[in-house]
């Protein structure tokens, strides 16, 4: 056998009893990619000198069998570690990658010595120093980084070498003898008599096993019965524990997302998708809640490669650069999480790096080593001579547009230190012009105009920081420094008309200034609470975005210098950066030493219209129309939720109802202007003349399912059918109603009409007669708001400005159940295609799903709209929901959980690592990829050793 270029196994003097205050005989310290030995060597000390009737021989702690979930995760190995009587090291190349392994050894050394210490070489080799004291450092590939530190063993320690017995089964003669070298001196004994012990016990074994399967054969059909009894009582336990540990992952998940916990948005969705994948939660809304919780965020881009110091995502979000805090930067595909070319090297330091405006270039720069070196953006080779810049650290570094220079700032971090600013050429590294100076205090960014020609430059000059403007080509100063009371001005970019400047600062304020006059612009824009870290202008010019030391992103109107919307929260650390992208829809921000990079929609939602009264899908289910206050119809791609075509004018006043014809060839709307007006989908021209007679609003309007007939309501109290051919009205106009009409509906076999009036109403209409069918159905408490066929034909939901839904029995007109309460005024109310859930909108700016058998909320309130909500509809595979309300917004909403799976997994850019599973959700669960097609990243760091 081989134990390594070691010496005789030590054994301890026979018969020595263990130490009754220890609660294990032995620690096994190991790295996750050694699990296999690890495990062969517990379970050989588990049966080696194992007495019949003892379930093991010695009592042997391993992480995975023996530790428990828990925070203070090494004060749970520590307290272990300090009731084991020996430490036996698993050493390998995974070991000395392993910060853990170091850490235990480092801990047994102080705390107990070097005694009680034993080593198995699973890979790898060792070279003992016998003048230094350790294991040489130059000749041993395993050897750990405490082992090789002089003077740390008084003598070469005992060691056996098992990386020639795979798969380290105890069962195996050469491994067994192994671990029996291990074993001795635990059990205090020499190994001979151990092994004899060993082989006795075991035969002694074997004559009781010939004895019990004689028995055994008796006790079969029990047995059995017992197992099933037992297989069944174990897939309840199984079942559980899986339900337990999803209530967890939901209830952390959620927490994250508020930011009362720790760990970020990715984590957060990861472990709200990992309890559905469970299979063992019902609960849809944690899912539906996860969905809402961050609806303007399209994507968490993250880092592949542990320690990142930086991230950025290229204009084309193709590509993303890290910058390391081991000095290296790297390039990654931003969808395979692939490596793009060999890592970039040469820094000393951490690194922060960027691409060029064309994101053909990557300059990355260390404020350690003071330099900046430029790589070509496909392949990281490099570019040039390194930058080394005029003035101690590197502070800021930019681009200018046609990416042939580079502008830096730099300084020292001490008081009374003059910051420097240098521009560069970025093909060779050679310094253009003289040095910029004049910033008294560390230069905090620098970036060049959109022309190229003017580079604008902040700093934290005391008593007050400061903007400049200087002339890129001759390094002069333009105009005075502006001055706002910031403290130090951490940021500072040119619009894109380069008339104006934004800037951000350590009072947490964002202010815009005149790049001509160098005066400040209106008043500052507040809400950060801490710095502003960065400021972009979008492509337009019209927005300001700005990101801060509070871990928020907020989005600014540059013309009034208000916030748009509430802020963009998810960061876990200060966010570092944010830019529009080129369509201006979106701001890509970058939490770079938490090592994402999110990308927010700021245009979700915006329907470019005025009040958004109204919302109806066509019935192929690929687009929708809405009505707006300002008289216009808008149709909108429900993939991309993009408008279409050309908006539908020709109303003078709000439109307050729309609807599609069955056939999809056709729209009707009805507006305050009295008048109903069809169009063609196709063209988005308006069809003949208006159809008009109604005296005052026309409140609402719907075809019947021959896409024939249209019928209106209005403020005058009548009820309308209109032929949608002739644009003639049918017959008489409807008139029982004691107040306006604000809702009319065909049923779907066309023959009946329901409408909701002003009088608390629900009516009943023959559409052929126009007589009113029955008695009306009462019980509103004021305005029957909105009524809607179930697509049977057979129930009515309405519902009222008093906050109540109601289903009807269509033919008897009785109520159904009780009513459905829950929302403040209810404005809107449509059944799904399948008939067994209803949506509602309300004043509370919420939709809500209900279940119309039992009057039961499906999952939370949909937020999202920021005023009262007027409108609802279904998509006819009832799988969305689009609304439209008072704030100028359109949303759409998936109803099921597939979908809202997949809109989760749609933000995220990687699935868990194995390891995350392992620590975040459980080892005893077996590894689920929640988001199928993301790629799987690995395991960079272990809680396992």
């Amino acid at each position: 056998m081989s134990t390594g270029h070691a010496t005789t196994t030590p054994e301890a003097p026979a018969g020595r009893a263990p130490v009754a205050s220890f609660d294990f005989d032995a620690f096994i310290s190991y790295a996750h990619g050694d699990r296999p030995v690890a495990a062969g060597i517990q379970k050989g000390l588990h049966r080696i000198g194992r007495r019949v009737g003892r379930l093991h021989a010695l009592r042997v702690f391993r992480d995975a069998t023996d530790l428990t979930a828990s925070p203070d995760l090494w004060g749970r190995v520590s307290d272990a570690m300090d009731r084991t009587r020996y430490l036996i090291v698993v050493l390998s190349p995974h070991a000395v990658a392993s910060g853990w392994v170091n850490k235990e050894v480092a801990h047994w050394l102080d705390q107990h010595g070097p005694d009680q210490l034993l080593f198995v070489v699973a890979d790898g080799h060792l070279t003992w120093d016998a003048d230094a004291g350790r294991f040489d450092p130059d000749r041993s590939d395993v050897a750990l980084p405490v082992l090789t530190e002089p003077g740390v063993l008084p003598a070469e320690p005992f060691y056996v070498d098992v990386s020639e017995d795979a798969p380290w089964d105890p069962a195996a003669p050469l491994f067994r003898e192994k671990v029996t070298d291990l074993a001795a001196p635990i059990h205090g004994k020499p190994k001979y008599d151990l092994a004899g012990e060993d082989l006795r016990e075991l035969r002694r074994f074997r004559r009781f096993r010939r004895a019990a399967i004689a028995g055994l054969a008796l006790l079969t059909v029990v047995a059995v019965t017992a197992a099933l009894i037992a297989f069944d009582r174990q897939h309840e336990a199984e079942r559980q524990r899986n339900q337990a540990i999803a209530l967890r992952l939901v209830a952390d998940g959620q927490s994250m997302l508020t930011g009362a916990r720790p760990g970020g948005d990715a984590r957060a969705l990861k472990q709200i998708l990992a309890a559905q994948s469970i299979g063992s939660t019902s609960d849809d809304g944690a899912l539906l809640g996860a969905v809402l919780a961050r609806p303007e965020l399209l994507e968490i881009v993250e880092a592949p490669a542990a320690g990142v110091h930086s991230i950025v995502l290229a204009k084309d979000e193709r590509r993303i650069v890290t910058g390391g805090k081991d000095g290296t930067a790297r390039l990654w595909d931003a969808k395979t999480r692939q490596p793009i070319g060999a890592p970039m090297t040469g820094h000393h330091g951490p690194v922060f790096a960027g691409f060029s405006e064309d994101g053909r270039r990557v300059a990355s720069a260390s404020g350690d080593d003071g330099t900046v070196r430029v790589w070509d953006a496909d392949t990281g080779a490099p570019i040039g001579e390194p930058i080394t810049v005029p003035a101690g650290r590197v502070g800021s570094f930019d681009f200018s547009p046609d990416g042939r220079r580079i502008v830096t700032g730099s300084g020292e971090l001490s008081l009374g230190s003059e910051g420097v600013v240098q521009v560069w050429d970025a093909d060779t590294g050679a310094p253009i012009g003289e040095p910029i100076t004049g910033h008294h205090g560390w230069v905090m960014s620098a970036a060049f105009a959109p022309d190229g020609r003017r580079i604008v430059v902040s700093s934290d000059t005391l008593p007050g920081g400061t903007v400049r403007i200087w002339d890129a080509d001759t390094g002069a100063p333009i105009g005075e420094p502006m001055n706002g009371g910031q403290g130090s001005v951490l940021t500072a970019a040119f619009a894109p008309d380069g008339r104006r400047i934004a800037s951000g600062g350590e009072d947490g304020t964002v202010r815009i200034w005149d790049a001509d006059t160098h005066q400040q612009i209106d008043q500052p824009m507040t809400g950060h609470k801490g710095a502003v870290t960065s400021v972009a202008f979008a492509p337009d010019g019209r927005r300001i975005a700005s990101g801060g030391a509070d871990r928020t992103v907020r989005a600014w109107d540059a013309n009034t210098h208000q916030q748009i919307g509430e802020p963009m929260t998810g960061h876990t650390d200060p966010v570092q950066r944010v830019e529009f992208s080129p369509d201006g829809r979106r701001i890509t921000s970058a939490g770079g030493l938490e090592g994402t990079v999110r990308v927010w929609d700021i245009e979700v939602g915006s329907a470019h219209q005025s009040f958004v009264t109204s919302v109806a899908f066509a019935p192929d289910g690929r687009h929708f129309v809405s009505g707006g206050a300002d008289g216009t119809l808008e149709m909108w791609d429900v993939d991309t939720g993009a408008s279409i075509g050309e908006s539908m004018t020709g109303h003078t006043n709000g439109v307050m109802s729309v609807a599609f014809a069955p056939d999809g060839r056709r729209i009707a709307s009805g507006a305050t202007d009295g008048t109903v007006r069809i169009w063609d989908a196709n063209t988005h021209q308006q069809i003949d003349q208006p159809m008009t007679g109604h005296q005052g609003f026309v409140m609402s309007v719907a075809f019947a399912p021959d896409s024939r007939r249209v019928v209106s309501g209005g403020l005058d109290g009548t009820v309308r059918i209109w032929d949608a051919d002739t644009h003639q009205q049918i017959d008489q106009p409807m008139t029982e109603h004691k107040g306006a009409v604000t809702s009319v509906a065909f049923a779907p076999d066309g023959r009946r009409i329901a409408s909701g009036g002003e009088d608390g109403t629900v009516r009943i209409w023959d559409a052929n007669t126009h007589q009113q069918i029955d008695q009306p159905m009462t019980g509103h408490q004021g305005e029957a708001r909105s009524v809607a066929f179930a697509p049977d034909g057979q129930r009515i939901a309405s519902s009222d400005l008093e906050g109540t839904v109601r289903i009807w029995d269509s033919d008897s007109h009785r109520q159904i159940g009780a009513p459905i309460s829950g929302h403040a005024p209810v404005t809107s109310v449509v059944f799904a295609p399948d008939g067994r859930r209803i949506a509602t909108a309300g004043y509370d700016r919420t939709m809500r799903l209900w279940d119309t058998d039992t009057g039961q909320p499906i999952g939370p309130p949909i937020t999202g709209h920021t005023d009262m909500v007027l409108s609802v509809a279904f998509s006819p595979d009832g799988r969305w929901i689009v609304s439209g309300g008072m704030d100028d917004k359109i949303w759409i909403w998936a109803t099921t959980a597939a979908d809202w799976t997949a809109t989760l997994c749609n933000k995220l850019t990687l699935n868990m690592s194995h390891q995350q599973w392992h620590d975040w959700v459980s080892p005893d669960i077996g590894y689920a990829e929640v988001c199928p097609g993301l790629p799987v990243p690995p395991d960079h760091t272990s809680a396992e050793n």
